[in-house]
């Protein structure tokens, strides 16, 4: 944090402000120096861990400033439970978002003009609405607040196109004062959050990383036994998360738990609202609780006495990984932060990163399947099948088509309903009073006998009911005998925006490509950090930013103290040899294999990393099998992807090349088991 030396400006107005507003009596570490620069008027970047206090580095000056503050915020979720929180303590606060209906926004913006809130916390899509950035403009806005600023960077581990839009935001506005908070951003992201934001010079506040109470450790494990095994003792110092990398797997960990009598609960984007909530709440307060959880979970938690926090796959950042670690010792206790690894995880991670960002040739198909079919209401199953893709692939192509403005989806579950009254619906009397509002405006529209089509939202209004009302009601009748109904497609419709072919669509794609070398760049040097030879204190403070020398024990890490967990090694048939050779292809060119194993050992040696994270036996064995010599072929085979295919496809083919030329015929693969075990 830098010194400050002169005397602080407002010192008593904060002061009685942090304590009338907030019921503090003193700043944490930190806060007391931002804050005063941003009601200085200066612009601010700041750079403080989860659990330090951000939030209020805006909060208070927004009550101190005349006009209103609006901070920008990813997470939906999150907004709800800070403007709940202001509101309790008598702040004028609001959020307005995507969960709001057409009125309520309204009404929020006509409150907004007129002066009424000092904080209103948006979504950073919200400023493509002219009404909103009208109503801003009105209210005079005092502070710009971006919270999770560093979703403004593409080398950030949560990068979102709306935030890099938020510069342009920032010009329209013309605010006195701007600050960017994060609570992880390396130097480079620091720099991209001034650059996207226009910021001229601001004052950049980085500290408060060093947590010395928090032990540090990697734990090599050499499968999904081993990790469970893992979690159940760390499950013995006491309440803890442990971090899951895909849901499937959380519920594995959490199921072992529940057996071995942990009071552990299951948290993941797949549970209802409700499941999820109980969760949280049963959590915060039981002293014993484990929490197994995708990264879903975490944010808004503050519970102080977690004792541990366990990543039971890689996670894909150091930034994310730091963040999550975070949340353990919150009570300056002692606490662990443990990251059960094992290299498979990583290329798990490398797979889910190319998918997310797939080859032009998949854009293609998906184009091609979609220009034919005016409006697709046949759902991304259906669709991934017939471009032979997975739904994550598909997923990722419709998000990027659609930000193109080349289609456009439905909400789920949008469309007309088709109506039919029959009959008997002039004698059925409903018990239902909702049943009997709806079926009096339907008799009142509609003719009996004939087909009708209307949008659930009309027919609400029309009986005077909301939405769900109306379509609980539009159920009984149809049980009744009363009305058919058939309903629109329950996921979301597609509608292409243009008709040209692919070809001349001149989509560029090379800010995709650029994502996914980011991406796999953060994953390499969370690799880094589990394979790290000195000081992972050191690593994650120098990461940051802060100067720290490697040449003293910090006494906080397994590498200076030594590990901490122990787990017996797992034995069974998939940790030998064997399930290896059956991942090998059946026939493969041995003169292709050799010298690919040759060229992988002298670039692994000239880059200082393990031979496997460049190809994987399995990977260039494959690869031996099949021959590639051109881009496309490359990609087909398993385990490569573009990122590989820019970095090692032009050595890779020429290898090929030679092996075709020379006429070398595929080895049955037990040859190779022969080979490998001399």
């Amino acid at each position: 944090m830098p010194a400050v030396t002169a005397e602080l400006p407002l010192e008593d107005e904060l002061t009685q402000g942090l304590e009338r507003h907030f019921g503090l009596k003193a700043f944490r570490p930190g806060q007391r120096e931002v804050i005063a620069s941003v009601l200085s008027g200066r612009n601010t970047v700041v750079v403080m861990p989860t659990g330090a206090g951000k939030s209020l580095c805006y909060q208070l000056p927004a009550l101190l400033l005349d006009g209103v503050t609006v901070v920008v915020s990813p997470l939906i979720a999150l907004m709800q439970d800070q403007v709940d929180a202001l509101t309790e303590r008598g702040i004028r606060a609001t959020f307005i978002n995507s969960t709001l209906t057409d009125s309520e926004r309204a009404d929020r913006q006509r409150r907004l003009r007129a002066g009424e809130y000092k904080l209103v916390y948006v979504a950073p899509e919200r400023f493509k609405s002219e009404a909103f950035v009208s109503a801003l403009t009105d209210a005079g806005v005092a502070l710009y607040a971006i919270d999770e600023a560093h979703c403004i960077s593409q080398w950030g581990h949560d990068f979102r196109p709306d935030y890099a839009l938020l510069g342009q935001v920032r010009k329209r506005l013309r605010p006195p004062r701007t600050v960017a908070l994060t609570a992880t951003a390396t130097p480079e992201v620091q720099a991209d959050i001034t650059r996207v934001l226009l910021m001229k010079e601001p004052k950049v506040f980085v500290a408060g990383f060093d947590r010395p109470n928090l032990f540090l450790e990697v734990l090599p494990v050499s499968g999904d036994a081993e990790k469970r095994a893992a979690c159940e003792r760390l499950c013995e110092t006491g309440s803890g998360v442990i971090y899951c990398s895909t849901r499937k797997q959380a519920e594995a960990i959490h199921e072992h738990l529940v057996d071995a009598g942990v009071h552990a609960l299951l948290y993941h984007a797949g549970l209802d609202d409700d499941s999820r909530k109980k969760a949280q709440d049963d959590f915060m307060t039981a002293p014993g609780a484990v929490a197994v959880a995708t990264n879903a979970f975490g944010m808004g938690i503050d519970k102080p006495d977690i004792r541990f926090v366990a990543h039971a796959g890689i996670p894909r950042a150091v930034e994310a990984y730091y963040q999550e670690i975070g949340r353990a010792g919150r009570d300056g206790q002692p606490a662990r932060a443990v990251l059960l690894f094992n290299h498979a995880d990583v290329f798990t991670q490398e797979r889910l990163i190319q998918s997310n960002h797939p080859p032009e040739t998949l854009f293609a198909d998906v184009w091609g399947a979609l220009r034919h079919s005016p409006t697709f209401d046949r759902g991304v199953t259906h669709l991934a099948h017939q471009v032979g893709a997975s739904e994550f692939e598909l997923s990722a192509v419709l998000k990027h088509l659609e930000r193109e403005g080349l289609l456009s989806r439905s909400s789920r579950g949008e469309g007309r309903y088709g109506i039919t009254l029959l009959e008997g619906a002039a004698r059925h009397h409903p018990r239902s009073a909702d049943a009997k509002a709806l079926l009096a405006s339907l008799t009142a529209a509609f003719p009996l006998g004939a087909k009708a089509q209307s949008e659930l939202s009309i027919l609400a209004r029309r009986a005077g009911l909301d939405v769900d009302s109306t379509r609980h009601a539009l159920t009984l009748l149809e049980r009744a005998g009363a009305v058919t109904v058939q309903r629109p497609f329950a996921g979301r419709t597609i509608a292409v925006l243009r008709q040209e072919p692919w070809t001349a669509l001149g989509v560029d794609l090379s800010r995709l490509r650029e994502q996914e070398r980011n991406q796999l760049l953060l994953l390499k040097r969370m690799t880094d950090y589990a394979y790290a030879k000195r000081c992972r204190r050191a690593f994650l403070l120098r990461y940051f930013g802060e100067s720290v020398p490697f040449s003293q024990a910090c006494g906080s890490c397994d590498v200076c103290a030594g590990p901490r967990l122990k787990v017996a090694a797992a034995r069974s048939a998939t940790a030998h040899g064997a399930a290896g050779a059956r991942a090998l292809p059946e026939r493969y060119s041995n003169l292709a294999a050799e010298e690919l194993k040759r060229w992988r050992r002298e670039l692994a040696q000239d880059l200082g990393v393990p031979p496997f994270i460049i190809f994987n036996d399995a990977t260039l064995y494959a690869l031996a099998a099949a021959l590639p010599t051109t881009r496309a072929e490359f990609l087909r085979v398993k385990g490569t992807g573009e990122s590989r295919w820019e970095r090692f496809g032009p050595l890779v083919t020429k290898v090929c090349l030679m092996a075709r030329a020379s006429g070398d015929a595929p080895q049955q693969v037990a040859a190779v088991g022969k080979k490998r075990r001399r």
